[in-house]
């Protein structure tokens, strides 16, 4: 049974490597502490070396692909701004969003909009609303 400073490091470490941590790692640190870790030693082996050229690449390719499958707008917001801490810009991100909707579909672009909007404008009105019925 792993103690409260073992689950807290674990926690701290999916932050550090991944640049995010969400509330399914902190789910995972309190009922399936050696899922957690063997998925951050796992991420550790395969990213730990990555120059940022990498990273930047890698989020975006995350990104487009969670775009295309239409994943909830909060996966999608993890790669934006991974992609942006990694040294893309908002413009580059806006345009691969574009890309990825001409060929997934307007529902895919919508919520990857979505995601921008979050990370870069929030002040500006959601996407994901219904407007006017008339």
């Amino acid at each position: 049974m792993p103690t409260e400073e073992e689950k807290q490091a674990e926690r701290e470490r999916v932050t550090r490597l991944s640049g995010f941590r969400v509330g399914w790692h902190d789910f995972q640190s309190e009922v399936a502490f050696d899922a957690l870790k063997k998925r951050n030693d796992e991420y550790e082996a395969r990213h730990g070396q990555q120059s940022a050229l990498g990273r930047k690449t890698d989020e975006m390719i995350r990104m487009a692909a969670y775009i295309a499958m239409k994943n909830p707008v909060h996966m999608i917001q993890i790669h934006v701004h991974g992609a942006h801490k990694a040294g893309a810009t908002a413009e580059e991100l806006y345009d691969l969003i574009n890309f990825v909707g001409d060929m997934a579909g307007g529902a895919a672009r919508q919520m990857g909009m979505e995601a921008w909007r979050l990370t870069f404008r929030p002040e500006l009105p959601p996407i994901l609303r219904i407007s006017d019925l008339g």
